[in-house]
């Protein structure tokens, strides 16, 4: 009951007693019987309303999207006022565009009384936040009429690639005269697979000229059965020499020609399979996940890029990671069009934390595998990981991470002697830590 409704229940009594006592009562009866009727009609909403949402079951990144909230009952009679909050995750853009940021909290001043001015600023912050809406989250109210199902769309658009959710809380349902409010039955969060944007990379990036140098040497020195490129027709497809391609694959006839040196791409040339390792292991630094999100997307889009220019070369790789039941996976990668389709495999399982990793922090396919030349692309490096490298038998280890302000740590990191560090950038450039 609210204190208005109490003073119009009180100038009811005494206006029937002490004016028109007819008046009086009739304003009594429509006081009382009203809010009981509006408190059984919605009694009887809630009891016949479902609600849900639905999102697609894919999207790109920066486009936006619609997530739909359908209400559906099965009685004609009108469905008061409904509220909710949808909050969507740090893979979204912000869902408010009109919600301001919350106010920074207060810090604790020196001295005592200064303490005690800190506890009282702290308690009316922990008010006010949770009172003003975030852009992350979306207030919304609604009601329905005599109809039976409703339809309401929301844009969302993704920021960042993986596994986007979208949650509902403070489902409440109210009476028309806003005097009685129910809590709903909770509604399962929806999720979307934001796709990556894979970075067309260039066969002058750094560590693409540094591998493939590496594999066609490794080739040249083993006694194994060599895997072809299966790029064929030789000798006709042709690009600019730059420093560090192999000599043997310059066409000195058509260089001469051109009056520059022209490298051979379509070449079959012998080529060691490549080990690509994906760590999901979400790191433990404690930064904003936002910021953890961007770091992890910039290194699993520069993996999907250096794969698939790998595969469209010719070099055959073999990429691990574990999917979404924390299960490694192991796959060939001989064509571009399979990071396509395999990237939204390796999204629904996405990085996590330890906690929900149940396999292996190394693939057993990897380190039983001997491999010449292995990328390990993961967010995070320390020293327990750096020593836990030492399980995979290869020549040539590239251990792959995001490059950020804090790349200094890693100055004094001890990797296995056969390892090397890279950053991959914003921008999607692999170039060593330490020249």
């Amino acid at each position: 009951m609210t204190p208005g409704y109490i003073c119009a229940v009180c100038v009811a009594v005494l206006f029937m007693l002490y004016f028109d006592g007819q008046i009086g009562v009739m304003m009594l009866a429509f006081l009382i019987v009203m809010p009981i009727l509006s408190l059984i009609v919605t009694l009887w909403v809630r009891r016949s309303l479902t609600i849900s949402l639905q999102l697609p079951d894919s999207t790109a990144k920066h486009k936006s999207t619609t997530l739909t909230l359908i209400l559906e009952k099965k009685t004609v009679l009108p469905m008061p006022f409904l509220r909710l909050k949808l909050t969507a995750d740090e893979h979204f853009f912000p869902i408010d565009a009109n919600a301001k940021p919350l106010p920074a909290e207060p810090q604790p001043g020196q001295g005592f009384f200064s303490y005690l001015r800190y506890v009282k600023r702290y308690k009316e912050w922990r008010k006010l936040i949770h009172k003003l809406p975030t852009p992350e989250t979306l207030y919304f109210r609604c009601s329905m009429g005599t109809e039976k199902r409703k339809k309401l769309t929301i844009p969302v658009s993704g920021q960042y690639c993986g596994m986007g959710r979208i949650s509902v809380s403070e489902l409440m349902l109210s009476d028309f005269l806003a005097m009685f409010r129910f809590r709903m039955p909770e509604i399962q969060p929806v999720s979307i697979l934001i796709l990556p944007e894979i970075p067309q990379l260039k066969v002058s990036n750094e560590l693409f000229r540094t591998v493939s140098n590496e594999a066609a040497t490794a080739d040249d020195e083993s006694d194994n059965t060599p895997v072809y490129s299966a790029v064929s027709t030789a000798g006709y497809e042709h690009r600019d020499y730059i420093p560090g391609d192999p000599l043997k694959r310059i066409n000195w006839k058509l260089s001469s020609k051109r009056h520059r040196l022209q490298v051979r791409m379509d070449e079959p040339v012998a080529l060691t399979k490549l080990s690509v390792v994906l760590d999901f292991l979400r790191s433990f630094d404690e930064m904003p996940m936002k910021e953890k999100l961007k770091q992890e997307e910039r290194l699993l889009e520069s993996a999907l890029g250096l794969l698939k220019l790998c595969a469209s070369q010719g070099f055959p790789s073999v990429l691990h990671y574990p999917d979404e039941n924390s299960q490694w996976v192991r796959v060939s990668v001989d064509s571009p069009d399979q990071i396509d389709s395999e990237a939204l495999t390796i999204l629904r399982g996405g990085f996590r934390p330890i906690s929900e990793f149940s396999c292996d922090l190394l693939p057993a396919a990897a380190a039983q595998e001997n491999q010449a030349i292995t990328l390990y692309f993961t967010s995070h490096m320390d020293t327990e990981k750096a020593a836990r490298l030492e399980k995979l038998p290869a020549s040539s280890l590239y251990v792959v991470i995001p490059k950020s302000d804090a790349d200094s740590v890693h100055a004094n990191l001890s990797l296995p002697k056969n390892a090397s560090l890279w950053y991959t950038d914003k921008e999607h450039n692999l170039t060593p830590a330490h020249r």
